[in-house]
């Protein structure tokens, strides 16, 4: 763990953050995260440090490309360390090191323009100009986009932006789950793009549920406007309003998609309301599709197939069905913060079944004898 008096400048010449920052070794990026999840008291001088670094490499990635061979060959020509990038002021002896750190990113944008040749190409998205953030199956968290937009990510969700986030575009791109509440910016639209919906806001909090597993893809507008263009159905658009919500069966069809989009006729615009569907709020006022941000297992006589995906990634186990028929039954419920076995037995009172759990992992169910 770092040490408390440690700042900015200091992580910043530690080699784990800096391939936390640019999410090049999984074991750091999971040390960093766990650290902040256990060290909420450091959160905001980790993040601070990453968009430091991220400044930095911005910096040097958008600068002229003949300046920066320029000053590469004169870094490691001179004798003394000449500064890339401007920093704030800070004490000598970090003063050079950040230095020789920026000679470094300079370095290896130097390397990555050489194979490319081409600036164009350079300056294309690649790998190395996506930005992941993710929540592993039994976790829930909550990021900051560079535009000031938040977003709580469900468990075994995937949130995606490229490094230009906020300034060219706010594109976000989903696999899973995450609710959104929207940093109004009327010149630049936000869009979250997932397999069979895109969901554009520019002012607005809604919820997006994505799994590529299961067979719905559903919006949920909570409040503000969204236009949901649905990429299956010839793009065809919709808008939502508060307390609407749109559940779509994916086709997974494999024909070239319709690159236009559709005008509303008669028809289609009847199909559309019949998407349209209220968003589901229980007794208590709490909103369903959104009371995993509260830590809340909420479901309405749903299917247990259905609500085994949902168990699965809520505490990290796989569930296997050995009678089928067990998949049909339907449950409803509602659980906050109770752990597995205190669900099951709960279901089992309504439906009789037996379960047994291997490992606290492996997770058996089968019809009662």
């Amino acid at each position: 763990m770092i040490d408390v008096k440690h700042d900015i400048e200091d992580l910043l010449l530690m080699d784990s953050f800096i391939n936390y920052c640019k999410q090049s070794d999984q074991n750091d990026v999971k040390y960093w995260e766990n650290y902040i999840q256990i060290s909420p008291a450091h959160a905001a001088l980790v993040a601070h440090a990453r968009e430091r670094y991220i400044e930095l490499f911005n910096a040097l990635a958008e600068a002229d490309l003949e300046e920066q061979v320029t000053r590469l060959k004169n870094s490691i020509d001179s004798t003394s360390a000449a500064p890339v990038i401007r920093m704030e002021s800070v004490a000598d002896k970090k003063r050079r090191n950040i230095f020789r750190l920026a000679i470094k990113v300079a370095a290896v944008v130097f390397i990555i323009t050489g194979l490319f040749i081409a600036r164009g190409y350079f300056n294309k998205n690649t790998a190395g100009d996506i930005q992941t953030y993710a929540a592993a199956y039994g976790e829930r968290k909550t990021i900051q986009l560079p535009d000031g937009s938040s977003v709580a990510i469900n468990s075994g969700s995937t949130v995606r932006i490229n490094q230009h986030f906020g300034v060219e575009s706010r594109e976000v791109y989903l696999q899973g789950e995450a609710f959104f509440e929207v940093k109004h910016n009327a010149k630049i639209p936000f869009i979250v793009h997932t397999a069979a919906m895109e969901v554009k806001a520019l002012g607005t909090a809604f919820n997006v549920k994505a799994y590529q597993n299961e067979l719905f893809t559903e919006t949920a507008l909570i409040r503000g406007l969204v236009e949901v263009t649905l990429i299956e159905e010839n793009n065809l658009k919709l808008v939502l309003h508060p307390n609407e919500k749109i559940k779509w069966k994916t086709v997974h069809i494999d024909s070239k998609k319709a690159s236009e989009s559709t005008v509303l006729s008669t028809s289609n615009i009847m199909q559309a309301d019949s998407l349209r569907k209220k968003i589901v709020v229980t007794n208590d006022g709490i909103i369903k599709e959104i009371a995993w941000k509260a830590d809340k297992l909420i479901f309405f006589d749903e299917e247990f197939d259905e609500i085994a995906r949902l168990l699965e990634r809520w505490y990290n186990v796989k569930i296997n069905f050995e009678d089928d028929a067990l998949r049909n039954y339907h449950f409803s419920g509602v659980f906050e913060k109770e752990d597995l076995i205190t669900v099951l037995n709960f279901l089992k009172e309504s439906r009789h079944f037996n379960y047994t759990i291997k490992d606290d992992t492996i997770v058996t169910i089968n019809l009662s004898k």
